[in-house]
């Protein structure tokens, strides 16, 4: 029940909205590892991999039902997912000396998540949800173009948006990796740690809407800045990349978006000029147009510490002590985009959105052992 204030500071009961339902069996997930750790040379080099296998669900949902039922859905046991994966760790000492130590650790790893079983028998959720789907799919508005890729306009000169979402591309990475070096050197040691992600999209949110607002650098630079001054002045200068139909042929799609008709088309390049923003507003208010990787490397974290020898600790009740400089998020590596940072959203995310900026952070820390 939930009881509300209804009328007049009085409070009401209210019956809710959806079903119960005393079958209901609680989330599970079951997960199954197998692995080797295999070490070589009195442990100077190591080799630990593993194979893992998770299962998921079933989970709870809530199946809407017709309101002449008088509920709006009920709890259901439903979506199953399976998750594969790999993870390999390599250690090595390339130097081991009484004074002198060079340690590396690198990381790589890989996983797939896709459905296995929905409610009953049910095949598919809708068109992009089938059973062995993956779950990051990214699901957006497309363009269409020729069977060799180039965009098709309509007589307008705009590129032609498909009638149905596509499949873009998958949000999770291919796999994700690290590297940590570790020098030593009498007293000093030197540590820092590189690491990042390989594969995986998602939507541009903040290049969609400043393209859109007329506010992104590009149109004001190059050939956008110049017909953004047509445009200025009334003048219809900006002819969009592709082809048009140019024997009338319209356009037949399948129920899945797919150009079915594409024998009876004949193509001519686009030539119609159009305002600059008119065309950006249409173009970027497209998902495929804001498509980016989510590829990114990072210099993580540089430490630098200095053990104080027992000689300058003498005889004090302090037993060990050391003072290190520390440096977080030093550099970024991303192609094309490094006004977004990535590493923000390096799960299933299949968009960005607006964001505090990552700070480079140093810091100064003393351990003391008494």
């Amino acid at each position: 029940y939930t009881t509300p204030q209804v009328y007049q500071n009085q409070t009401g009961a209210y019956y809710g909205n959806t079903l119960a339902n005393p079958g209901i069996q609680p989330f599970s997930s079951t997960v199954y590892e197998a692995g080797a750790d295999i070490r070589f040379m009195q442990n100077r080099f190591g080799l630990d991999v593993t194979y893992f296998t998770t299962k998921d669900g079933p989970g709870i949902f809530t199946q809407p039902l017709s309101s002449t039922t008088g509920y709006t859905g009920a709890l259901q046991n439903g979506i199953t997912t399976k998750k594969t994966g790999w993870e390999v760790t390599g250690t090595a000492s390339v130097i081991r000396k009484a004074n002198m130590n060079w340690d590396i650790t690198a990381n790589w790893s890989t996983f797939k998540e896709v459905y296995t079983k929905f409610y009953g028998d049910l095949q598919e959720l809708d068109i992009y949800t089938k059973i062995g789907s993956r779950v990051d799919q990214l699901v957006g508005s497309a363009f269409v173009k020729t069977p060799d890729g180039k965009l098709i306009n309509d007589a307008g000169g705009r590129p032609i948006r498909n009638p149905r979402a596509q499949i873009l591309g998958n949000a999770n990475p291919d796999w994700v990796w690290s590297v940590i070096n570790t020098f030593r050197y009498k007293q000093f040691s030197l540590g820092f740690q590189f690491d990042g992600r390989v594969g995986g999209k998602m939507v541009n949110y903040i290049q969609q809407q400043t393209y859109r607002g007329g506010r992104h650098i590009n149109t004001v630079q190059g050939k956008m800045g110049e017909a953004r001054y047509q445009d200025y002045l009334g003048n219809k200068t900006w002819v969009g990349e592709g082809v048009v139909i140019s024997n009338g042929t319209a356009i037949q799609y399948d129920n899945l978006g797919n150009v079915t008709n594409y024998k009876d088309m004949q193509y001519a390049p686009n030539t119609t000029a159009t305002f600059l923003q008119d065309y950006i507003s249409f173009y970027y208010n497209t998902n495929e147009a804001n498509l980016m990787s989510k590829n990114f490397a990072k210099l993580r974290e540089v430490t630098l510490t200095y053990n104080l020898p027992s000689t300058l600790l003498g005889k004090s009740f302090i037993k060990q002590a050391t003072v290190s400089l520390v440096g977080r998020n030093l550099l970024y590596f991303a192609a094309g985009n490094k006004d977004v940072d990535i590493d923000q959203y390096a799960g299933s995310q299949t968009s960005s959105s607006l964001q505090t900026p990552t700070a480079k952070r140093y810091g100064f820390n003393l351990n003391i052992t008494f």
